[in-house]
C-alpha cells in the first residue's frame, strides 16, 4: 500500500516515540503504509529533531509528570491544533488511546462532520487498578472510557477475545475485529545478528534461553516469570533468563529477582533496546519467549518472536494465548509458577521448540502490507455509513 491511498486518516495516540510499545508501533506502521497524519503529545525535542518521520506529525500541548516517562496531551488548551488538523483535509479520525486525545478526536470529529474509529488495544481496567490501587476508581474511570468508545462510529478490537474483554467492561455496541500486523521480513544475516547480541549482552552458550520482551511493569506478570525461573534453577543450572525492556517498575523487579537469590549469571536485565537489529539478535538467541501476561490483548512481541521462529509460552485463557494452538505453534500453561515450570521442562524434554517456532512463523504473523487493504476497506465502509446517516 502506498502513501497515495485515497483515504486520509488522522491517527490520535496519547503516547508516542521515544516511548515504544505495541500501540506506538501500530500507529507508526498505519501512518507509514497509508495517507495519514499522526497527532500525539509533544515528543522530546531532541528525538523529534533526530528522527524524520515519513508522514506528518502534529503535536499537542503537553504536560509531563516528573515521575513518569509518559507525556499527557492537553489538546483543548492548544488553540492551533484544530486548524492544523483541518488543513490536512482528513476523511476519518482514528484514536488508539481512550484518554484526552481520544475525547478530543470524538469532539473534533463531531464539529468537522468526520467519522471516528477507535481501537481497543489494552485492558484499561487493569492498568488503572495497578496505578490507583482502587477498584472503585478503576471501575468509575473504565465506565467513562466505555462511554467514550460507545460515542464512536465504530470500535475495533484486535481479536474476538479482546472484543469480549471490552464487552465485559459494559460495552454494548457491536465491534469490528481488525488484527494487528507486524514486519514479517526475515533478516538477511540472522547469524550475524545473533552473534552481535550474544556478544553485546554476554549471553551464555549452552543454556536454555528464556526471553521476556516488554515494559517492565508488574502487571505484565514478571513476578510469575521470576518465581517460575527460581523453580527451574532449583532443579538445575541449564537455564538463562533475559528480561528485555524498561518501565516504571524496572528497579523493583530487579530487586525482587535478587531477593529470590537470582544473580546476573542467571538473569539479564537489558533495559530498553531501541536498536531494532539488536533486538532481533536477542530474539534469535532465545529458545522460548516466556510471555505469561494476562494484561496484554494482542501483543506485538508474540508476532515479532514468531517471525524469527521463536515459539511463545503464554498463560492459559489469556488474550495472548488466543493466537496459539498448543503444541502446534506455541505453548500455554496455567497461570502459576509450578505449572509454568512443569510446562517449560516438558517443552525442552518432549517437544522440539525449533519445529514449533517454524509453525509459529508460518501461522501467526500478518504483514502490514496485507493488513492495510483490510484497514482501508473498513474505513471506507465506516465513511459510507456515516454519509448515509447524515443524509437520512
Amino acid at each position: 500500500m502506498s502513501p497515495s491511498s485515497p483515504i486520509r486518516s488522522v491517527q490520535f495516540i496519547d503516547n508516542y516515540f521515544p516511548v515504544i510499545d505495541g500501540v506506538t508501533e501500530t500507529v507508526h506502521e498505519y501512518a507509514r503504509h497509508m495517507d495519514a497524519v499522526v497527532v500525539c503529545p509533544a515528543m522530546e525535542s531532541r528525538y523529534l529533531e533526530k528522527h524524520r518521520f515519513p508522514y506528518p506529525v502534529l503535536t499537542s500541548g503537553t504536560i509531563r509528570a516528573p515521575f513518569s516517562r509518559y507525556a499527557s496531551a492537553i489538546p483543548k488548551l492548544d488553540p492551533k491544533l484544530p486548524a492544523q488538523i483541518a488543513e490536512t483535509q482528513p476523511d476519518i479520525f482514528h484514536f488508539h488511546s481512550p484518554s484526552l486525545l481520544g475525547e478530543y478526536a470524538v469532539s473534533l470529529g463531531r464539529k468537522m462532520n468526520i467519522p471516528v474509529v477507535a481501537t481497543f488495544h489494552s485492558k484499561v481496567y487493569d492498568a488503572i487498578l495497578e496505578f490507583t490501587k482502587s477498584r472503585a476508581i478503576a471501575g468509575a474511570v473504565t465506565r467513562q472510557i466505555v462511554k467514550l468508545y460507545e460515542s464512536c462510529d465504530e470500535v475495533w478490537a484486535c481479536s474476538e477475545e479482546t472484543g469480549e474483554t471490552l464487552r465485559s467492561y459494559g460495552f454494548r455496541k457491536p465491534y469490528h475485529v481488525m488484527p494487528n500486523g507486524t514486519d514479517t521480513a526475515y533478516p538477511a544475516h540472522p547469524a550475524d545478528l545473533k552473534a552481535r547480541a550474544a556478544s553485546a549482552f554476554r549471553i551464555p552458550p549452552g543454556k536454555h534461553i528464556l526471553l521476556f520482551v516488554g515494559q517492565q511493569i508488574w502487571y505484565k506478570n514478571q513476578r510469575l516469570i521470576l518465581d517460575t525461573f527460581r523453580l527451574l534453577c532449583d532443579q538445575g543450572n541449564d537455564w538463562f533468563l533475559i528480561m528485555a525492556g524498561s518501565g516504571k517498575d524496572e528497579q523493583d523487579i530487579a530487586r525482587y529477582a535478587a531477593s529470590l537469590g537470582l544473580t546476573d549469571q542467571q538473569v539479564l536485565f537489558t533495559g530498553l533496546i531501541s536498536d531494532r537489529e539488536l533486538l532481533q539478535g536477542v530474539y534469535l538467541n532465545a529458545d522460548l519467549l516466556f510471555f505469561p501476561s494476562v494484561f496484554d490483548n494482542s501483543p506485538l512481541v508474540l508476532r515479532e518472536a514468531a517471525v524469527l521462529g521463536v515459539p511463545t509460552l503464554a498463560a492459559e485463557g489469556s488474550n495472548t494465548a488466543a493466537a496459539i494452538r498448543k503444541n502446534v505453534n506455541g505453548f500455554t500453561a496455567a497461570d502459576n509458577p509450578r505449572a509454568m515450570r512443569d510446562e517449560i521442562i516438558r517443552i525442552f524434554t518432549a517437544e522440539d521448540p525449533r519445529k514449533i517456532g517454524e509453525a509459529a512463523r508460518e501461522t501467526i504473523p500478518l504483514s502490514w502490507e496485507k493488513l492495510m487493504p483490510m484497514v482501508l476497506e473498513e474505513y471506507q465502509a465506516v465513511m459510507d455509513r456515516y454519509s448515509q446517516m447524515k443524509k437520512s
